[in-house]
């Protein structure tokens, strides 16, 4: 279930253009970064405020965290995760 989920994660962001991210070796956490957005914690309260997606800014695990954001891919339902990709999309106006 973590494996079909975290494919499913890793393949809507991989399709969204100024986003780099990496396979994750293990755990239910991929972090990725988003061009131009260097201010993590900005930028989460920016998601959660404004889109309702409720990510962990990659500050909060040490400075070279900063820049990046951690999404949990655990979820009993996939298609959270689908919304979730579509509400980042729409955060960057894509």
């Amino acid at each position: 279930r973590l494996r079909r989920c975290r494919d499913i994660l890793l393949q809507g962001l991989m399709a969204l253009p100024s986003i780099e991210t990496a396979l994750p070796m293990g755990g239910m956490y991929a972090f990725f970064h988003v061009d131009g957005r260097a201010d993590s914690l900005a930028f989460a309260k920016q998601l959660v405020a404004a889109h309702g997606l409720g990510l962990a800014p990659g500050a909060a695990f040490g400075p070279d965290g900063e820049g990046w954001l951690r999404w949990c891919f655990a979820s009993n339902d996939p298609q959270r995760l689908r919304l979730g990709v579509a509400r980042l999309a729409a955060a960057l106006d894509l």
